[in-house]
């Protein structure tokens, strides 16, 4: 009597825990990927903002013929109406104000491109041909991490710009 033979049908238990496990590593790699590439996102784009914020008090300042003053802290600028005092209570209510997304929040620091101190706030004073804004920086901090975007004024360059650092402002892009 023959015997008969059956063909194999299916995947055994440890060749399907294997491809569980593959596609594991593979998935979790890719989460730590998307993860630093969201945080970059963010933090470039806090840079922008508050250089494009300060761009936009600057023109102000100008706009109005006023000195302005512009006050960093935690998570968020202000514009307020005269040169910059310690006490905030006396430069009245803001006329402008941005608050910073998601876990960004304004920090110390060494400027980029040695543009001098960090500096929560800056006077900007309106003369003509030339920029109110101050040679220094506004940095923005991405949570706990060390990923940095500073809005900064040099002396050498009219406009403003923000550059980016990945590792605590030690070597800026």
């Amino acid at each position: 009597m023959p015997v008969e033979r059956r063909s194999k049908v299916g995947f055994t238990l440890v060749e399907v825990l294997v491809v569980v496990a593959i596609i594991g590593v593979l998935s979790s790699m890719g989460v730590v990927s998307l993860r630093s590439a969201v945080i970059n996102t963010r933090i470039k784009d806090a840079g922008i903002n508050v250089t494009a914020y300060l761009g936009r008090a600057a023109n102000d300042a100008i706009r109005l013929n006023k000195k302005l003053c512009v006050k960093a802290s935690g998570k968020v600028v202000k514009t307020y109406e005269g040169a910059c005092v310690t006490d905030v209570s006396k430069l009245g209510d803001p006329i402008d104000e941005m608050t910073l997304e998601a876990l960004n929040e304004f920090t110390n620091g060494t400027c980029p491109d040695n543009a001098g101190a960090v500096s929560n706030e800056m006077t900007l004073t309106p003369r003509v041909g030339v920029s109110p804004v101050p040679e220094g920086c506004f940095m923005v901090k991405y949570g706990s991490t060390d990923r940095r975007a500073a809005a900064v004024k040099k002396s050498t360059k009219f406009e403003l710009y923000y550059k980016l650092s990945y590792d605590s402002g030690a070597s800026w892009m």
